[in-house]
């Protein structure tokens, strides 16, 4: 009985702590407006070839439009690094005139902007039509022309540049974020420091515990750029048997 009573009165003080959410107080769910983020043009939500991608920019309820899931993608994994700002989506118009005097626009699939001021533009595109070299000419010419006025650099994101393990760990890292708990991530990493050498990522969390809480510590901590992928092949996608250290001071 004694046990029975001290176990009601942790969870008498648990509850007192917790906190209900609108949607428990009100006794119903609420459901947001979205409206659309800013961009230079409107996009046909369909095409003769594919449909358009909308989602909304985690934690707002603004909705950007990309022209191809690849697009999509990009923007996922820019929105994980914790040193991104905002991330927008066709922007522009960007106008130059060539050297024949015929003025043309471009609009960056991407713009985004980094916590440290900077602003970079980014053209999306599959690797097999950057071979043919127009876009990377007119990325230079926008770089000799016009780029001062919109931002500080532009670049060009193909399938090899940004990998499928990339868009993967993004996906995971901004799930894992909304279900963040600082003191697991705290615990787990402690742990980690206690390693001298690279650790499976299952061994860590099997003598961490928590089952799914693990998970969610790790890969908070990897966002958060507390926790390494021990690989010599950045294209290799995490796995539980994958190595993960603690990261090194520099």
């Amino acid at each position: 009985m004694r046990v029975i009573a001290a176990a009601l009165r942790r969870l008498a003080t648990e509850a007192r702590k917790y906190k209900e959410s609108i949607e428990e107080l009100l006794g119903f769910t609420v459901y947001y407006d979205v409206v659309p983020a800013p961009a230079g043009r409107k996009v046909a939500l369909k095409s003769r070839s594919s449909c358009r991608i909308l989602m909304c920019a985690p934690g707002t309820n603004q909705y950007l439009v990309f022209e191809s899931l690849f697009e999509r993608d990009c923007a996922v994994v820019f929105w994980a690094m914790k040193s991104v700002r905002s991330v927008e989506a066709q922007y522009g118009p960007i106008e130059w005139t060539d050297e024949d005097g015929v003025i043309h626009e471009h609009w960056a699939d991407l713009r985004v902007q980094y916590d440290n001021g900077e602003v970079v533009l980014y053209c999306v595109r599959p690797a097999e039509k950057v071979k043919r070299g127009a876009l990377k000419a007119m990325v230079e010419d926008i770089c000799n022309h016009a780029l001062k006025y919109h931002a500080h650099r532009i670049e060009i994101l193909t399938e090899k540049v940004v990998t499928k393990s990339d868009i993967y760990r993004a996906r995971e890292i901004l799930a894992a974020r909304r279900l963040k708990n600082s003191p697991d991530c705290a615990r787990l990493v402690e742990l980690l420091k206690t390693k001298t050498k690279p650790v499976r990522a299952f061994e860590l969390l099997d003598e961490f515990g928590l089952g799914g809480a693990g998970w969610i510590a790790l890969w908070n901590l990897m966002g958060d750029g507390l926790v390494e992928h021990v690989t010599s092949d950045k294209s290799l996608t995490f796995e539980p048997v994958s190595f993960v250290r603690a990261r090194r001071a520099n």
